[in-house]
């Protein structure tokens, strides 16, 4: 019975590891992809990948140096929203320099 036990906690472990690293591909592949192409869609998908906690450090190592304001970084896309300004993410940041929330908006300043 002990032996299952370990196997099974074995399986859990290899199991979440593995999708943590298929999340790490993926956040980087469409971070690759909006790099060369500003598309609103690879942004879309670093956005509900990457997670709240992050380091900015990490952010702009998947996205590029952003528009940053100090207190958020803004990344624009190519896709204009319902009143003619780039569509693009928001991160904002707390005093520790982490991302504390995030989301695509319409950027209209």
């Amino acid at each position: 019975m002990r032996n299952f036990t370990t196997t099974r906690s074995l399986l859990i472990v290899c199991a979440t590891f593995a999708l943590l690293c298929c999340s790490c591909n993926n956040i980087e592949r469409y971070g690759k992809h909006y790099k060369q192409n500003n598309d609103i869609e690879s942004l879309e998908r670093v956005v509900e990948l990457i997670e709240v906690g992050c380091d900015t450090s990490y952010l702009r190592k998947i996205l590029g140096e952003p528009i940053n304001f100090g207190f958020d970084y803004r990344y624009l896309t190519n896709t204009k929203g319902e009143n003619g300004c780039p569509m693009g993410a928001v991160f904002w940041i707390d005093s520790c320099g982490k991302v504390s929330s995030k989301n695509i908006i319409e950027i209209c300043e």
